[in-house]
Parts: C-alpha cells; sequence; structure tokens
C-alpha cells in the first residue's frame, strides 16, 4: 500500500523502519499521552500489530516519510478498536509522529490521506 501527497507518503511497514520508529518513540516527549515509553521489543511488538492489522482489515496506522528527503516521519493511520464501549464497534484514527515533524501538517495531511 501506497499514499502519495506532494510532502508525504504513507506506505506499508519495512524492516529498516523499525529501528528509526523504536528511536521516535524512545523520545518522552512523542510518548507523553501513550506512556509508558516502550522497549525495543515492544516497538517492534507495535510494527508487527499493524502489519497484522493491515493484513487482516486492509488498514492500519502506516509508515509515514517526507518526499523531499525520504527520512522516516512516524505512523498515521486507522485501527478497529479493539475494545468494548458503547461506541463500538468503531474505527479510530491515531498517529505518532516525530518531534521534528511537528507544526508542518503531517499529522493533518496523513489523516486526510489515509481516511
Amino acid at each position: 500500500m501506497r499514499l502519495s501527497s506532494h510532502r508525504l507518503t504513507l506506505r506499508t511497514w519495512q524492516e529498516t523502519d523499525r529501528a528509526r520508529f523504536a528511536e521516535m518513540s524512545a523520545d518522552p516527549a512523542v510518548m507523553q499521552h501513550l506512556r509508558p515509553l516502550p522497549t525495543r521489543e515492544s516497538s517492534d511488538a507495535w510494527v508487527d500489530f499493524q502489519i497484522e492489522h493491515q493484513s487482516t482489515h486492509g488498514f492500519c496506522m502506516w509508515a509515514v516519510e517526507l518526499n523531499s528527503s525520504r527520512a522516516f516521519a512516524g505512523a498515521v493511520g486507522l485501527l478497529v478498536v479493539n475494545f468494548p464501549a458503547h461506541f463500538t464497534p468503531a474505527v479510530e484514527v491515531g498517529w505518532r509522529l516525530a518531534r521534528a515533524c511537528w507544526g508542518q501538517g503531517a499529522r493533518h495531511r496523513g489523516r486526510s490521506q489515509g481516511a
């Protein structure tokens, strides 16, 4: 899967994304509302979950890269809500972006592309 705009590309996960995702997720500012900080193993498990979710549902939180540099920017996408609540079944929009990408519209553009 690959969705591109003039600034961003949302795509399926690659093995080379794992280290970059783990490094980004170790940033306390990035994880402020998503505590606790993950270990490398739990970060890899999160990527594995996204790959499986894509296989099962046809969508996930895709890897995001900046077209200008091909730099890894984070993850943006959709997930099936997997807990019981008054509003389920449902699909949620999610994102986790590298701090260097904050304030540049990546979250909004990524949501627009993925939706």
